[in-house]
């Protein structure tokens, strides 16, 4: 029996690292011999609400991070520990020096793909401290291939690349029904820098251009920063609607009854959208941005387009291509669902396996 200590979010929130973690929770299941403690560091409040930059709130969470760990660390064979930047300058370094006081095993799960970029921004002291507390741990886990590529440059050592993922879902794909209009589905937390606003303007743009129909449902928590906004948006675009929050655990099955997906993200640090990854395994086409890590997902004109962020225009115009040309949205969708397959959680997870247990055969039970 091996052990590990789980240091990360679990739903609520949903999305984002909560639900990778959950995943990988749900999988471990699978494997007799392997068992899981957790300590669960998610928020677990309203997620609408600003939760940027530093607050008691968050000080005082890690303040009760670290009994928990203390009092389970010499119990476990590993730990596993899911840090954002915040918590990567702040509580990890004390979780490492505790690992091996008991001298066990530290792994390091970045969440995103900014950790290099947060790194960078920091003055030369801060940042030669930050190197070498992540020279010190046993292995770094990168959700990119950029984010391994970018801290093998700043002198990291023992980095392994390990995608973010979701369960297989039970869909059987088949051909879509024959409709006279494009259903597009933007889902995940309706934020500003996740570009509701601009897929809104795009819509009103194909509306006014395209001889098609095409209707565009949103779901997801709207936070206050852009609630006005967003509500007014939708008011004068008459091809959009919001639909709410969508079911947790469902977003596969609700994507699989779309014709493509719609992302218009301008976050910098975007590491694998769950949602992506979700539409991959739904065997539907994503219509995304040319963030810094998406090519990793998306090859443009293969499973899906990129365009320029925050540019309407270019992202009116792949949609009005999609709604063009039935027969690419499928050949794209069937590109997606072959590409998912990097992205399933047994998968991932016995590549986690195999990294922090090296030397011991862990076999799954199906």
């Amino acid at each position: 029996m091996k052990t590990i200590l789980f240091v990360g979010p679990i739903p609520p929130p949903i999305g984002g690292s909560p639900l990778t973690v959950q995943a990988m929770l749900e999988e471990l299941t699978s494997y007799p011999h392997v068992r899981v403690m957790l300590i669960n560091t998610s928020p677990g409040m309203d997620v609408r609400k600003k939760m940027t930059g530093f607050n008691f709130e968050k000080v005082w969470r890690s303040i009760l991070i670290l009994p928990q760990y203390i009092a389970k660390i010499g119990y476990c064979d590993s730990a596993l520990v899911f840090a954002n930047d915040l918590f990567a300058i702040t509580l990890v370094p004390l979780l490492l020096f505790i690992a091996k006081l008991f001298r066990k095993p530290f792994y390091l799960k970045p969440v995103g793909a900014g950790l290099d970029l947060f790194i960078n921004a920091q003055k030369k002291p801060l940042r030669a401290y930050l190197l070498y507390v992540l020279r010190c741990a046993d292995g770094i886990l990168t959700q990119t291939r950029l984010l391994k590529e970018d801290l093998s440059k700043l002198g990291c050592t023992k980095l392994h690349y390990l995608p973010g993922c979701r369960p297989l879902p039970a869909i059987t794909l088949s051909t879509k029904r024959q409709t006279t209009e494009l259903r597009l589905i933007f889902l995940g937390h309706i934020t500003r820098l996740k570009g509701p606003l601009v897929l809104l303007e795009a819509l009103k743009n194909v509306a006014e251009t395209c001889d098609e129909k095409v209707v565009c449902d949103f779901y997801g928590p709207i936070h206050d920063e852009i609630r006005d906004e967003f509500l007014a948006g939708l008011k004068s675009v008459p091809n959009a609607r919001y639909c709410g929050v969508a079911e947790a655990g469902t977003g596969p099955q609700l994507i699989a009854q779309y014709d493509a997906l719609v992302l218009p993200t301008y976050y910098d640090t975007e590491g694998h959208p769950g949602v992506l990854i979700e539409a991959m395994h739904a065997g539907v086409p994503v219509i995304s941005t040319q963030v810094r890590t998406f090519p990793e997902l998306i090859t443009n004109g293969v499973n899906g387009f990129l365009v320029p962020t925050q540019d309407s225009q270019f992202l009116a115009a792949a949609i009005i291509l999609f709604a063009a040309d039935p027969d690419l949205r499928k050949n794209m969708g069937e590109a997606n669902h072959l590409k998912g397959q990097e992205f399933r959680a047994d998968a991932v997870v016995a590549q986690l396996l195999k990294i922090i247990f090296p030397d011991v055969t862990t076999i799954r039970q199906h």
